[in-house]
C-alpha cells in the first residue's frame, strides 16, 4: 500500500490489528479468570443476586417514595402510616442485601484470587528451565504479588459494583421514563459526554498501569539482585551503582502511578460536575412542568430520589472503566506466565533395564535459534556401573551434556538421540526421567528451612532414621551434630550460614538418600579449599559406588580413578582413555594435566618457603 502513495492505509491497517489483538488477548486473560472464579461460583451467585436485589430495592423505595408523597399531599392519613411501614421495611430489607453482595463477592473473589496464586505457583515448578531463564525471579515475583494484589482489588471492590450499579441505572431509567421520560432526556444530556472522557482516559490508565508494573518488576529484580549478590556488590564497591539503578527505576515507576493519579484527579470532579448539572435541570424544567401542570409534586420528588440513584451509578460506572482497564493490564501480565508451555509429564516413562545407562548418538545442539552449536554430532555410550569423567577447557559442551541428559532443553527434530537404559528421552515423561539421577553441582542449592527438611528433600516420606544415614555415609553427621540445633538447625537463605564444605556434604547426603542409579556430579569440589575437597571426596567415592557415574571436572587430579576420561573440545570428544592411556598419548590431556601439576607443584613451593 505504501508503493501507492497511501501508507497512512497501512498504518491504519497495523493499528486496527493491533488493537484487535489487544481486545483479543483482554478477552482470553478474562475467561482465564473467570475459569477460577466458577468453581466459588456459590458465593458469587449469592453476591450477584444480592446486587440485583439491592438495587431493586433502591427502585421499590423510590415508587413508595412517590406513592407516600402523592398521598401526604391528598390528605391520605392511614395510607400515608402504612407506607411509611412499608418504606422502613423495605429500607430495613435492603441492608443484608448490600452486606451478602459485599460479602458473597468478596469471599468468593478470595478463594478464587487463591487459586490463582497457587494455579501459577504450580504453573511455574513446571515451566522448563529455558522458560525460566527468559524470566527474572524478579519480575515473577511482582507478578505474583503486586499484579496478583490489583486484580483482588479490582474483584473484592468492582466487581459486584458491575451488576449493581448497570441494574440500578436501568431500573432508575425506566421508572423516570415512565414518571416523565421529556424530563428525563433533558436530565441526562451530558451523560455521553461523561461516558466518553471515562473511556478515554480508562485507555491511558490501562497503559500507564502496564508500563508501572513493569518497572515494578524490574525494580524487584534489581532489589532481589543486590540482596543475593552482596558479596560481590560489596567486593566489587557495587552499591553505589545499583542504588542508582534501583532509583532511577523507582523514580520511572512513581512518575507513571504519579500519571494515574494525575488522570484519575482529573477525571473525579469532571465527573462530579458533570453528575451534578442533571439535579439543576431536573429542578428547573420540573419546577417549570409543575406550573403548567404537566408533573405532580409527588412525582417530581420521587424523579429527583431516583435520580439521584441513576447518577450513582453514571458517577462509579466511568470509575469501574478505569479500574477495570488498570486490572487488565495487571490480568495480561499475569496470564502471560502461565500462557508459558509446561513440561511434558504425560510421555512414555523410561524405565530401568538391561541397556546401557546413558547413549547419546549424533547430538548437536546450540542455545537459542541463532547461538553457535555447544555440540556437534556427539556420540558416545556409558556403560552400567562405569564412572566416565568429562574434562576439558570451559565452553567445551561438558555441563550441556549433563543439562540435556536431565531434558532440561530438548532436542529438536535432526538433533540427534539421547537414549537412558535403552529410551529415547525425547517426548518421555520428565519427573519419571530425573527420578532416575542424582545430582551434585558445584554451587549445591540448599532451601531455607533446616538441615533435616534439605536433606529429606532427596526423597519423600523418607523418616528421620534414613535421613541420619544418609548424612552419616556424606561424611555430614559429626559437623551437624555441632550445630546449634543438630538437624533442626536452620541453614539460611541459599545455606548462607554454612560453609561451602559443609553445603556441599548436605547436597550429597540428599543424593544419597535418593539413591537414584545415575550419578551426575558437575564440578562438586571445584569451589572447596584442599581440606574440605578431599573430605567431599570421600563422600564422593562412597557414593559412587555401584552406580554408573557422570562427572564432570576442572582438576584433573580428581579424576585420575575414573574408568574413562573424555576430553571435550568444540562439543566432540577429541581424546578417550585412561588417565595413564592419555598421560602415554602425550595430548591435550596430557598438556592441560602436567600444566595443572606444574602449578600445584608451585603453589606448594611458595607455601613452604
Amino acid at each position: 500500500m505504501e508503493t501507492d502513495g497511501h501508507p497512512q492505509v497501512l498504518k491504519g491497517d497495523r493499528k486496527a490489528l493491533q488493537k484487535r489483538e489487544r481486545v483479543l488477548a483482554l478477552w482470553k486473560a478474562v475467561r482465564w479468570l473467570l475459569s477460577f472464579v466458577k468453581f466459588h461460583k456459590g458465593w458469587m451467585i449469592v453476591g450477584i443476586a444480592s446486587a440485583v436485589a439491592a438495587a431493586v430495592i433502591e427502585v421499590w423505595t423510590g415508587s413508595l417514595i412517590e406513592r407516600l408523597t402523592t398521598q401526604a399531599e391528598n390528605g391520605a392519613g392511614p395510607v400515608v402510616t402504612q407506607l411509611v411501614y412499608t418504606v422502613f421495611v423495605v429500607i430495613l430489607i435492603g441492608v443484608p442485601a448490600k452486606y451478602f453482595m459485599a460479602y458473597g463477592v468478596e469471599k468468593s473473589s478470595a478463594r478464587a484470587v487463591r487459586d490463582i496464586r497457587n494455579h501459577v505457583m504450580s504453573h511455574v515448578g513446571k515451566l522448563p528451565v529455558h522458560a525460566i531463564e527468559k524470566q527474572h525471579t524478579g519480575d515473577v515475583l511482582s507478578r505474583m504479588n503486586n499484579d496478583l494484589q490489583l486484580i483482588h482489588q479490582f474483584m473484592i471492590r468492582d466487581l459486584a459494583q458491575w451488576f449493581y450499579h448497570p441494574l440500578l441505572f436501568a431500573g432508575c431509567f425506566i421508572y423516570l421514563i415512565w414518571i416523565q421520560w421529556e424530563l428525563m432526556v433533558y436530565s441526562l444530556l451530558l451523560f455521553p459526554v461523561s461516558l466518553f472522557v471515562s473511556q478515554w482516559i480508562g485507555k491511558q490508565l490501562q497503559q500507564l498501569t502496564e508500563e508501572a508494573q513493569a518497572n515494578m518488576g524490574r525494580m524487584n529484580a534489581n532489589l532481589q539482585d543486590t540482596l543475593g549478590g552482596m558479596p560481590v556488590v560489596k567486593s566489587y564497591l557495587l552499591s553505589g551503582m545499583m542504588f542508582r539503578s534501583y532509583q532511577s527505576l523507582l523514580q520511572l515507576t512513581a512518575q507513571k502511578k504519579l500519571a494515574v493519579k494525575k488522570r484519575e484527579a482529573w477525571v473525579n470532579p469532571l465527573l462530579s460536575t458533570l453528575m451534578l448539572s442533571p439535579i439543576i435541570f431536573a429542578v428547573s424544567y420540573g419546577s417549570y412542568l409543575i406550573s403548567q401542570g404537566l408533573l405532580g409534586t409527588g412525582e417530581l420528588i420521587a424523579f429527583l430520589y431516583l435520580l439521584n440513584l441513576a447518577l450513582e451509578p453514571l458517577e462509579h460506572i466511568p470509575e469501574l472503566i478505569t479500574h477495570t482497564f488498570e486490572m487488565s493490564g495487571a490480568l495480561k501480565r499475569i496470564s502471560a506466565i502461565v500462557e508459558e508451555p509446561a513440561e511434558n509429564q504425560e510421555g512414555h516413562a523410561i524405565e530401568r533395564r538391561a541397556a546401557p545407562p546413558v547413549s547419546f548418538q549424533a547430538v548437536s545442539f546450540a542455545y537459542g535459534s541463532s547461538g553457535s552449536p555447544i555440540l556437534n554430532n556427539l556420540s558416545f555410550t556409558v556403560p552400567e556401573g562405569a564412572t566416565i569423567a568429562l574434562v576439558g577447557a570451559s565452553g567445551g559442551g561438558k555441563s550441556t551434556v549433563i543439562k540435556l541428559l536431565c531434558g532440561f532443553y530438548p532436542l529438536a527434530a535432526g538433533q540427534g538421540t539421547i537414549q537412558v537404559f535403552g529410551q529415547p528421552i525425547n517426548g518421555c515423561n520428565l519427573d519419571g526421567l530425573r527420578s532416575h539421577f542424582s545430582v551434585v553441582t558445584q554451587d549445591s542449592f540448599l532451601f531455607s528451612g533446616t538441615v533435616a527438611e534439605n536433606i529429606g528433600y532427596g526423597r519423600e516420606g523418607a523418616s528421620m532414621d534414613e535421613v541420619i544415614g544418609a548424612a552419616k555415609s556424606a561424611h555430614a553427621h559429626s559437623f551437624i551434630m555441632e550445630l546449634p540445633e543438630g538437624y533442626q538447625t536452620h541453614v539460611g537463605e541459599r545455606g548462607g550460614f554454612l560453609s561451602g564444605g559443609q553445603r556441599q556434604r548436605i547436597a550429597i547426603a540428599r543424593a544419597f538418600l535418593k539413591d537414584a542409579p545415575i550419578l551426575l556430579l558437575d564440578e562438586p569440589t571445584s569451589a572447596l579449599d584442599p581440606q574440605s575437597e578431599i573430605s567431599i571426596q570421600e563422600a564422593l567415592n562412597v557414593l559412587m559406588k555401584a552406580r554408573t557415574t557422570i562427572v564432570i571436572a576442572h582438576r584433573l587430579s580428581t579424576v585420575q580413578n575414573a574408568d574413562a576420561i573424555w576430553v571435550m573440545e568444540n562439543g566432540e570428544i577429541a581424546e578417550a582413555g585412561t588417565h595413564a592411556e592419555l598421560l602415554d598419548k602425550k595430548g591435550l590431556y596430557a598438556k592441560s594435566y602436567y600444566q595443572e601439576f606444574a602449578g600445584t607443584q608451585k603453589r606448594k613451593e611458595v607455601m613452604y618457603t
